[in-house]
């Protein structure tokens, strides 16, 4: 957890199965999936953007498995 209080693990981990639902359901050119892509873009921008220390809390299967996800959307 980050010292703003947020938990970037549990945020990718929600923010990940939201967008994998979203494509079984809606389909990758959906408006759903583009919205919840876009979110998961913002999160990945924002642990970017802190302390390394704060980057090897967050469990690096997960963040594989989000980068992946992020890949759909290119």
């Amino acid at each position: 957890m980050v010292d703003d209080g947020t938990d970037f693990s549990e945020e990718l981990r929600k923010i990940s199965n939201s967008l994998e639902n979203a494509l079984d359901t809606f389909g990758p050119s959906s408006r759903q999936a583009h919205a919840i892509l876009n979110m998961l873009k913002d999160c990945l921008h924002r642990l970017n953007h802190h302390k390394l220390k704060t980057a090897a809390e967050v469990d690096a299967d997960l963040l594989n498995s989000a980068m992946g996800l992020l890949k759909l959307g290119e």
